[in-house]
């Protein structure tokens, strides 16, 4: 079986042009709002549905910036605000954590992958402004990275308690 982030690294070397690049990471970002979407109407308690709703909502933004970008050819400012739910699933774990941490890994994979996407189109951008856009994209997948494996470790912490 071959690693994701291998298949997508040979995708941007078949990549012709920084548009199609754009494209394939607006594809990306909308599955990823499908998949939070999905698994925010499968969470039982509210936190589990906010945490998804807000990651659905990042995507939203993430592929209206690329498509801004693909138009204007101007990098616009990325933005994200680093939300704390950790306090909110103290309340709410529920007696199926196992099945709400696979929920989590899931997403934490989905969030690495597209991690590594803006990596490599930093790497390969054409212009210093191109090349921090996707940087800053970079950045902001990294940090929803952060926020799912703060909630994995608490989520692990609480079971091993009980």
């Amino acid at each position: 079986m071959k690693d994701v982030l291998h298949e997508i690294a040979e995708k941007l070397d078949r990549l012709e042009s920084i548009d199609e690049a754009i494209a394939m990471a607006i594809e990306l970002e909308e599955e990823g709002r499908e998949y939070y979407l999905e698994r925010a109407s499968s969470m039982e308690h509210e936190t589990g549905k906010s945490l998804y709703k807000f990651l659905a909502d990042e995507e939203k933004k993430h592929a209206e910036y690329l498509r801004q970008y693909r138009e204007s050819k101007k990098a616009p400012v990325v933005e994200f605000e680093y939300p704390d739910f950790k306090a909110s699933f103290r309340e709410e774990f529920s007696d199926k954590t196992l099945e709400e941490v696979g929920v989590l890994l899931g997403a934490l994979r989905f969030e690495h992958k597209s991690e590594f996407f803006y990596e490599e189109l930093a790497k390969k951008a054409t212009d210093q402004e191109q090349k921090e856009f996707f940087e800053n994209m970079e950045d902001v997948e990294r940090s929803h990275y952060r926020i799912i494996e703060e909630l994995l470790d608490y989520a692990t912490q609480f079971r091993m308690q009980t």
